[in-house]
């Protein structure tokens, strides 16, 4: 194996991958460092799991709404076992074919953990490789809680959970970002006991603030209690499980647990080798360079959230590019989970504002999916009709979402959205009715 490429990337997860790969396609000779998880966090300890689970909640709802399409037998019931080991069969398949898919597309893969060794040289154990630049693409660690008891064992990430494989009889989630209440939900429809604890006084706070009350509405007939103005004092081991006292809108009280998931992380920048060449974190500007020269950095890494892998493989493209000499910005409003601004970071922001909301419950496709709540909601501004934000609580909202990042991407107007002819019946055709809402001139709103 040679000892010298034009790009080394430290870290085998979606965006390290993505810069690897855009590396050869642009004639670099490159490598990759990776030393267990092929594929990153998302694939193996979060997305791809929590989605196996949302989709195990589909299929619930899907049985349960069956007895009205003439299914009068249909039952439903989740064998968590079966869902586990669904789990370890996708998670290891794409693993394996993500190591494989490097190798197929050219790049040098190098196995172990990667540090920098000083500008333009990465270690890997004894072996010391030269690089012309190197791309960071290391994401984040675990970050356990402080409150007192956090250490106690019962007190574990998600990922621990994954691993443990089962489902306890009285869980407490800690926040309410999308993989928490995916969690919760699943835990609850296991037969759980779940309660939600979040800090904030609605749940979802980084989406538009109608989403997170929509959510909240929709999520009363499931099996699980959120409790909003809530902190974690303490947890002590207890005859009974684990004794937690939670602070509930400042006042507390004692419930026990058998299990508390934590979900937050942090950049994973020890060990780096970072002061070798003078940096103390991952920092990027737009164009995703660090302070020092020839070293970027894309992805969890940088600190920024929210931590998204399609948002790492956009900045893997990018950082790839860059160092090979291009100058291209990051813009991560176009990264979507929600995607570009909500009402209020529109407002904030000095935009005189348009908004449109459409409710779903009168969608035929909504009410043939046996789905009442959820909204579409576009957010514009008046002087020039440019699209802002584009936010959705529905069925297929992650399939619907992507165009709407397309459309933001390419600086579309209300204008254009509203007189886009989509196709019918779908939720996706309430884009548009929610773009003609804000204009003023809806069609299919009262």
């Amino acid at each position: 194996m040679s000892d010298s490429f034009d790009l080394i990337v430290i870290g085998g997860g979606p965006g390290g991958v993505a810069a690897a790969i855009r590396g050869v396609q642009l004639g670099a000779k490159a490598a990759i460092v990776e030393g267990m998880h092929w594929g990153g966090f998302c694939l193996n300890r979060a997305c791809v799991p929590t989605k196996l689970f949302a989709a195990t909640l589909d299929r619930v709802k899907t049985v349960q709404t069956a007895a009205k399409m003439g299914f009068s037998k249909a039952e439903a019931a989740v064998d968590p076992a079966a869902v586990f080991k669904m789990k370890d069969e996708l998670v290891g398949y794409f693993s394996m074919g993500t190591e494989g898919l490097v190798k197929v597309k050219g790049v040098c893969p190098i196995k172990g953990k990667g540090r920098l060794a000083g500008p333009g040289r990465v270690a890997v154990g004894d072996q010391v490789y030269q690089a012309r630049s190197v791309i960071m693409a290391v994401g984040a660690q675990w970050a356990r809680p402080a409150f007192p008891g956090a250490d106690l064992e019962g007190v574990i990430n998600s990922s621990q959970f994954l691993e443990e494989g089962r489902i306890p009889a009285r869980s407490l989630i800690l926040g309410a970002g999308p993989w928490a209440l995916e969690l919760a939900q699943f835990l609850g429809a296991c037969g759980s006991q779940v309660v939600v604890a979040v800090r904030e006084r609605g749940i979802l706070s980084e989406f538009d603030a109608e989403i997170g009350q929509r959510l909240r509405g929709a999520l009363k007939s499931d099996s699980l209690t959120i409790l909003n103005s809530c902190q974690v004092v303490s947890i002590t081991k207890g005859k009974d499980g684990l004794a937690v006292v939670l602070s509930v809108k400042g006042k507390e009280e004692i419930r026990p647990f058998d299990r508390v998931i934590y979900f937050d992380r942090r950049p994973a920048v020890a060990d780096l080798g970072l002061d070798t060449v003078g940096l103390k974190d991952l920092a990027v500007d737009e164009h995703l360079a660090t302070r020092a020269p020839g070293i970027w950095a894309l992805g969890d890494a940088v600190g920024k959230e929210p931590f998204l892998s399609h948002g790492a493989t956009a900045m893997g493209i990018i950082a790839a590019e860059n160092a090979l000499g291009a100058k291209r910005a990051f813009n991560p409003l176009t990264v979507p989970r929600s995607v570009g601004l909500s009402e209020d970071q529109a407002e904030e922001a000095g935009y005189d504002v348009l908004s449109g909301t459409v409710a779903i419950a009168a969608s035929p496709m909504a009410m043939i999916q046996g789905v009442s709540s959820g909204v579409v909601k576009v957010v514009g501004e008046k002087k020039y009709g440019e699209l802002l934000g584009v936010h959705i609580l529905a069925p297929f909202a992650t399939e619907i979402i992507g165009a709407a990042a397309l459309a933001i991407q390419m600086e579309a107007t209300l204008e254009d959205l509203a007189r886009c002819a989509l196709p019918h019946p779908t939720i996706a055709e309430s884009l548009a009715d929610a773009a003609r809402e804000a204009l003023g001139w809806a069609i299919y709103i009262p």
